[in-house]
């Protein structure tokens, strides 16, 4: 039973890398100083896995200056080994330890005297190097499918979340989130492009890149770009729809590998696409009140008419015209005048201020009839632009009697009552302070209008009566 677990130790030992170990011994009772290494880097380098005894490196990585010695040919057999002489003071003597998929390399600080004998005696090392490579190899892929795997269930938790309408903040704090938890980088902040400086959306940073290269670019697809290859490694992912420019930084203490590019790239398509699918949303939901406005506007104006119609004299009438104008802009104060036959004028019918009628003194706009509706050029006014004055003289009329009132109750708008021949009258309408005089939006003016214009066509009921 010892003897077997001497003999899984022995085993475990050197397939796990401990053959370099014993290569390194033997090389060393057989008076060579070498190094064995490998490349690495697109076999711009290589890597030094073992030296002989006495023999310290200054680096752990050297040049790849040795590959170009042997020819770039299939293997035919399990294992290959092939010497050549070097071509540098430094490594006079070079062996190749070569299968399919991967090489290793003997570098002697001295040629071989006999390099035949040699790689007869080094055939076992090679037969268990080559095991360990597979352990090795066996060990990496498992790595990658659980790396795989996990990445697969952080796209599955992504997927579920970041489609969810969220303001830009949430939006770029739940991304480093996903970025964090997925590939674990050392550092990841996400930087806001406003078209002339970048800052800081989420995370920390000393120092926030300038304006330039790839965060100046106008076209950009969401795949990640390198920006350093030294400590720390660096990633700039850009997430940019139409606008909406953010560029997530990652950092690294070495560089990731494709799996975690790819993982990268897909997020970034994500993130775009959830950007542009906001947007849609965005506009949808807008488009949907504005619709919604619309009926309400509709429904609210057949409302307001059947009130109007049902009112049983003018008295009745003109107050409740006022009530529907000051409730439906919001506002406390309200003038109204109307044409006066007997007097031969506009005179002012009535004033509100909140719930308070306020005393009139019946003041009168003279006029030689009424004015025709062909001289009222807009269907509404802001006081705020034009005087009262100056609009009652654009009609043919004087100036305007109640100036005084409307400067007290701080009056913001002026709409005509007309109907398709005459001038019936004007009704005012303001804040009653010059603070709170708040401007109306397109379709409360639109609705105004057309209430006034119903109720010049309405007045004609009374003067029949």
């Amino acid at each position: 039973m010892q003897d077997i677990e001497n003999f899984y130790g022995q085993a475990d030992f050197l397939i796990n890398g401990g053959i370099l170990t014993e290569l390194s011994q033997f090389l060393t009772m057989q008076n060579f100083k070498a190094i064995i290494a490998e490349p690495f880097d697109k076999d711009k380098m290589l890597n030094i896995l073992d030296t002989t005894s006495g023999y310290v490196p200054e680096s752990l990585t050297i040049p790849n200056t040795v590959s170009s010695l042997f020819r770039n040919i299939p293997v035919h057999q399990t294992i290959e080994m092939t010497y050549s002489e070097g071509n540098s003071k430094t490594w006079p003597g070079v062996l190749q330890i070569k299968s399919h998929d991967w090489e290793i390399y003997i570098l002697f600080k001295s040629l071989l005297a006999d390099p035949v004998r040699l790689i007869d005696k080094l055939r076992p090392y090679a037969s268990v190097i080559r095991l360990w490579q597979i352990v090795r190899h066996v060990n990496d892929t498992e790595k990658k499918l659980s790396r795989l795997s996990y990445m697969i269930l952080a796209t599955k938790s992504t997927l579920a979340s970041i489609f969810e309408p969220m303001p830009l903040q949430y939006f770029a704090s739940f991304l480093r989130d996903a970025i964090k938890e997925s590939l674990f980088p050392k550092n990841v902040f996400i930087l806001k492009d406003d078209g002339k400086y970048l800052t800081v959306l989420c995370g920390q940073t000393e120092n926030i890149p300038e304006r330039k290269d790839i965060y100046a670019e106008t076209l950009l697809t969401p795949s990640p770009v390198i920006t350093s290859m030294k400590d720390p490694f660096e990633l700039v992912l850009p997430v940019v729809e139409g606008d909406c420019r953010l560029f997530c930084v990652m950092q690294w203490n070495e560089q990731i590998d494709e799996q975690a590019m790819n993982f990268l790239e897909l997020l970034g398509n994500l993130a775009v696409r959830a950007i542009a699918i906001g947007k849609l949303r965005l506009k949808s939901q807008k488009a949907e009140e504005g619709a919604s406005a619309g009926n309400f506007t509709i429904m609210s104006l057949s409302n307001v008419i059947k009130v109007l119609r049902g009112a049983e004299s003018q008295g009745k009438f003109v107050s409740l015209l006022i009530e529907i104008f000051m409730e439906h802009c919001h506002m406390q104060s309200c003038l109204l005048a109307i044409w006066n036959k007997l007097r031969n004028g506009y005179t002012l019918s009535e004033r509100r201020t909140g719930q308070f009628r306020a005393n009139i003194d019946q003041t009168l706009l003279p006029a030689n009839g009424p004015i025709k509706s062909s001289a009222i050029a807009e269907e509404y006014y802001d006081l705020q632009e034009t005087a009262p004055d100056e609009i009652f003289k654009s009609w043919g009329l004087g100036g305007c009697p109640w100036k005084e009132i409307m400067q007290e109750t701080s009056m913001r708008y002026l709409f005509p009552l007309c109907d398709d021949n005459y001038l019936v009258g004007m009704i005012s309408i303001g804040s009653g302070n010059v603070e709170n005089s708040a401007a109306l939006n397109k379709t409360q003016i639109t609705s105004l209008h057309l209430i006034a214009e119903f109720a010049a066509y309405e007045f004609r009921r009374f003067e029949q009566a």
